[in-house]
């Protein structure tokens, strides 16, 4: 990537979205929660930090890193845009819990707090006193500004700034060769009229017959959206069995953990053909390793149980759909084929979708002279239809089924997990068993 040609003007000049954030802020202005498109941490701090030195760890992050000091005012044409502000403050507020109120109830609090786009700021910490030695640290960016895989640089460049200002040194971090703004400014240059054209020619092919599986959207949009989560915990065992399954067939982990997402969603909706979405980084040039943005998207992946196939050929043909699918990812999400009829039309489908997140793929904290722990911070308000997330940790591995309690009723949602533990524990014994055998009951083939 020639950083220099693509620069994108650097003089306070407002500048677009790119095309993963234009979907994104619609579903920010959708939100009448306005804090759903929004992600938050909260760690316990055992020992004594020093708050002046981590103060000045959050200021230098917001020096260093322009989407940490960006907003998005409309232009005179109602149209969004990307404004990078001068100098910005991330300050490290103090946090008060009532007497009556959980430690984790207050910090959740702190993190849902809605974001004013147009305003700013779209980052907030906060720091809770829980003993005499021990506090609560809350982090909470928008979507908008920082993704996934942007907690992996958040969190590793905050402790390194943390230590350089106890030691008086400075950070020993990575130039950044480029910043979001030139990444955005990159990527509406690679999406000529040619382009598009032939993408949306592969995926006219590609979703030909297959749509997704969930059934109607929740008709009531108006209203928050009333979430619930629910966690299971993975076997071991059938972890390690799985994972060795993959290495046999020379396929990846997440292409098993799909083809069972896949059969559990076709089985519930009675499809053979169908889509299930995936996460995907579009991070493929080095430039954007350090780079925090948002830079990701859903990627539509093809699930084909036709001729009840062996779980090994399944696993396979989701290695296949999602290579193909990985090498044009590039097409914006509005432009899909089924989202342009689904638009015209006053029904439609909601994507499952699967998050799967390796071990250390999250990030995590570490502060000299402390010790530090992640605290969950759930939620009652849900961001998406219905995803399950796999999570890799040591010897204890987590599927965790996030879901719009409006379009998959809790009932729905346990079976499902239950469903999709039972099938991996299945496979884990009996991989080249077909469909019907693992699943116990045959897929039944969807009416035209």
């Amino acid at each position: 990537m020639n950083t220099t040609s693509t620069a994108a003007p650097d003089n306070g000049t407002p500048f677009p979205l790119s095309h993963l954030q234009r979907r994104l802020w619609l579903l920010h202005t959708l939100d009448p929660t306005g804090a759903l498109q929004s992600t938050a941490r909260c760690f316990r701090i055992d020992g004594r930090p020093d708050t002046d030195a981590l103060q000045q760890a959050l200021d230098r992050l917001v020096e260093r890193h322009e989407p940490l000091r960006t907003v998005f005012p409309l232009s005179a044409t109602g149209e969004p845009v990307q404004l990078v502000l001068p100098a910005g403050a991330l300050p490290l507020t103090p946090l008060v819990c009532h007497s009556s109120a959980e430690p984790l109830a207050c910090a959740r609090e702190f993190a849902e707090q809605p974001f004013n786009a147009e305003r700013g700021p779209l980052a907030r910490s906060g720091m809770l006193r829980t003993g005499p030695d021990q506090v609560l640290l809350v982090l909470a960016v928008h979507l908008l500004v920082a993704d996934g895989w942007s907690w992996n640089v958040l969190l590793r460049e905050l402790a390194a700034h943390y230590t350089a200002a106890l030691t008086g040194t400075e950070p020993q971090l990575p130039e950044l060769p480029l910043q979001y703004a030139d990444w955005a400014h990159w990527q509406h240059g690679q999406l000529t009229g040619t382009r598009l054209r032939e993408l949306r020619h592969w995926w006219q092919l590609e979703l030909d017959g297959a749509t997704p599986g969930l059934g109607p959207p929740a008709a009531d949009t108006a209203g928050a959206r009333p979430g619930r989560i629910v966690t299971r915990p993975l076997d071991t065992g059938t972890e390690e069995a799985l994972r060795a399954l993959a290495g046999r067939e020379g396929v990846s982990l997440f292409a098993v953990l799909a083809a069972a997402f896949g059969a559990v969603i076709g089985r519930r909706a009675g499809r053979e053909e169908l889509v299930i979405g995936t996460p995907v980084a579009h991070r493929d040039l080095p430039e954007t390793e350090h780079l925090l943005g948002f830079l990701v998207g859903t990627l539509p992946l093809r699930v084909d149980l036709t001729g009840d196939p062996p779980f090994t050929e399944l696993a396979h043909r989701l290695a296949t759909a999602a290579r193909r699918a990985f090498a044009h990812k590039d097409l914006p999400w509005e432009e899909l084929p089924w989202q342009q009829q689904e638009s015209q039309s006053n029904g439609g489908q909601t994507l499952p979708t699967l998050a799967h997140h390796p071990a250390g793929s999250t990030g995590s904290l570490a502060l000299p002279g402390c010790r530090v722990s992640e605290l969950d911070l759930p939620s009652d308000a849900s961001r998406f239809d219905l995803t399950l997330r796999i999570s890799e940790h040591p010897g204890r591995s987590s599927v965790r089924v996030e879901h719009d309690t409006r379009v998959v009723a809790p009932a729905e949602a346990d079976d499902l997990i239950t469903g999709y533990l039972a099938l991996l524990d299945s496979v884990a014994l009996r991989p080249a068993a077909r469909l019907s055998e693992l699943l116990q009951r045959p897929l039944t083939p969807s009416t035209p």
